[in-house]
């Protein structure tokens, strides 16, 4: 679906914020299509490397602060691995979950919290202005 672009009266073209939204998700999600790609394909990945994990970085930065919530939850797993005995994952599940983990949150983070909350302070600013 393209964007509805409308011509105003006066002659600037107004671009509607959906559209805006919805392109903003779409290059979010083609950016992690292509970081996962980058991440399968690394050198470092079929050696057991933990260099190819690297390549998540950028993703990492992108999605925090939620982002480093995925992150997080992967280091509690391995440390309970750890203390259980049992088999650490590997380099593959271990990429696998981050990106997973990281791609999730930081769309929830900038798709879904964000214009959830821009919304109801734009209703309590409405609410506060108006109500007099």
């Amino acid at each position: 679906m393209l964007p509805r672009i409308t011509q105003s009266t006066l002659g600037t073209i107004v671009i509607s914020g959906r559209s805006v939204r919805r392109g903003a998700a779409a290059i979010w999600l083609a950016a992690c299509a292509v970081f996962l790609i980058v991440l399968l394909s690394h050198p470092g990945m079929p050696d057991e490397s933990k260099s190819a994990l690297k390549t998540l970085v950028p993703l990492y930065f992108l999605s925090f602060p939620l982002g480093h919530a995925g992150l997080t939850a992967l280091v509690e797993i391995k440390l309970a691995l750890y203390l259980k005995g049992a088999p650490m994952p590997g380099i593959v599940l271990e990429g696998l979950f981050l990106w997973m983990s990281m791609s999730i949150l930081g769309y929830a983070q900038w798709f879904v919290l964000l214009p959830w909350v821009s919304r109801k302070c734009r209703q309590v600013a409405d609410y506060v202005v108006f109500r007099s």
